[in-house]
């Protein structure tokens, strides 16, 4: 069951400043959540947080503060990985050694 994070307005942009965002991606940020009817999924968050410079450290400190679990956030992150390598997570992937 996927699970909802909900935050205030304003209160997500003073975190989100907090965090280093200037004013330009800041307002980017807050489009994307109007964009999609104020609801972005937590991979696309990621990934635009990164993208602007936010330091994974800080991202899943906000996540965990948020609520996420420490299993819910290695997946998270394991799953924007994968879509910043342009990988499908929807398939397998595995690593065969052979002698």
């Amino acid at each position: 069951m996927a699970i909802a994070v909900p935050f205030e307005k304003k209160d997500l942009r003073l975190k989100l400043k907090g965090m280093g965002l200037t004013d330009n991606q800041l307002e980017e940020m807050m489009s994307l959540f109007d964009q999609k009817s104020r609801h972005v999924d937590v991979i696309s968050f990621v990934a635009a947080a990164e993208r602007f410079g936010i330091q994974r450290t800080g991202v899943y400190s906000f996540l965990k503060s948020a609520g996420l679990d420490d299993s819910a956030l290695i997946t998270v992150f394991s799953r924007a990985d994968l879509k910043k390598a342009g990988l499908d997570e929807n398939k397998v992937q595995e690593v065969v050694l052979s002698d």
